[in-house]
């Protein structure tokens, strides 16, 4: 399977983390075109893509920009938040996106110090 990482910084962690995002740079481009909707939740893709970490669990979207340009993370930032918080994730930390299929990721958090934790 293919593990597609993505390292936090402190603008992952934005306004006291009420914008949690996770940068999904390296991979949306190879995310099946019907996964990108509007600009907003009320604006969904035609299809999802579930995230995953053991219970905790999501269907979203990649959202657009005014443009409609795609945003390089997931419209759910309710998920990215708990996420952050039950893995304690810090910036320099790296998250590891493992790709199951193309509309379903397995996420686990690599510390800076090296631990994996999973779900």
């Amino acid at each position: 399977m293919t593990v597609y990482k993505s390292t936090l910084t402190p603008g992952n962690f934005t306004l006291h983390g009420q914008r949690p995002h996770i940068y999904i740079t390296p991979f949306y481009r190879l995310l099946p075109p019907d996964v990108f909707g509007g600009t907003t939740k009320f604006e969904p893709a035609p299809k999802s893509v579930l995230l995953e970490f053991g219970s905790l669990r999501t269907d979203t979207f990649v959202p657009t920009d005014q443009k409609g340009r795609p945003r390089t993370f997931f419209q759910d930032r309710v998920f990215v938040r708990e996420f952050f918080a039950r893995t304690g994730a810090k910036p320099g930390d790296t998250v590891l996106f493992e790709q199951v299929t193309p509309y379903h990721f397995r996420l686990a958090l690599r510390t800076v110090g090296g631990k994996l934790i999973t779900a």
